[in-house]
């Protein structure tokens, strides 16, 4: 063989060589971030609390629990009614101290503190329907993590943070179908008129009393 034909020989074997040890390094670098590639599965938590059989025992109560709590105030609002009505017609015999302080008393019932239980009242109700809901995702979690462990799966996340997922990755109705075993009802914590007074006069008492001023009652907000 002539010397042209070696060395050409050789270059053909060190190209060959090169390609090889580079397909070698690919591969390898192919499979290792495959096998740092995350698994990622999909829960729908608000399908979790809505659909499952102790979400669905959720509205019931609340729609209950706010009728109740809606009669006490509005037979507390009848009765600043009546009392604001009997103050009108008493008023001239009332002596000027009496009725300066009744006035006072009327408008600060009408003026705040109506309206403060009105407010509170819809907060307190918000929030035991939310720590009801809360004890749902609480007691779906252990089933969560052994969905997550048995499928090898590096991150659950919840549907709301994803714009689209592949349906095999949505593990929703496997977590339903095992809480369902687990978890028939749970309770909505009833709230009472006097529950909300009380929240009025912690809010009142963090803030300041609000002053008594000499605002009258408007006769027209009966």
């Amino acid at each position: 063989m002539s010397k042209t034909n070696l060395m050409m020989a050789g270059a053909a074997a060190l190209l060959m060589g090169g390609a090889l040890t580079g397909a070698l390094f690919a591969g390898a670098a192919d499979a290792q971030q495959a096998a740092k590639a995350p698994i990622i599965l999909i829960v729908d938590q608000a399908a979790i609390v809505g659909q499952s059989d102790a979400g669905k025992t959720i509205p019931p109560q609340a729609t209950t629990i706010k009728t109740n709590i809606q009669k006490e105030f509005d037979l507390e609002a009848e009765k600043l009614k009546k009392d604001i009505e009997n103050y009108q017609k008493g008023a001239s015999l009332m002596s000027e101290e009496v009725r300066q302080k009744t006035e006072q008393d009327l408008a600060m019932r009408q003026q705040v503190q109506l309206p403060q239980q009105a407010q509170i009242m819809e907060q307190v109700f918000q929030n035991v329907v939310q720590v009801a809901q809360a004890k749902i995702l609480q007691e779906s979690q252990p089933i969560m993590k052994a969905i997550v462990d048995k499928r090898g799966a590096t991150l659950l996340l919840d549907r709301s943070a994803v714009m689209y997922a592949a349906p095999e990755t949505d593990v929703t109705q496997e977590v339903l179908a095992e809480l369902n075993k687990k978890m028939k009802t749970v309770e909505v914590q009833k709230v009472t008129l006097a529950d909300v007074k009380k929240k009025a006069a912690e809010a009142a008492a963090k803030q300041g009393a609000p002053q008594k001023g000499a605002a009258k009652p408007d006769p027209k907000k009966k």
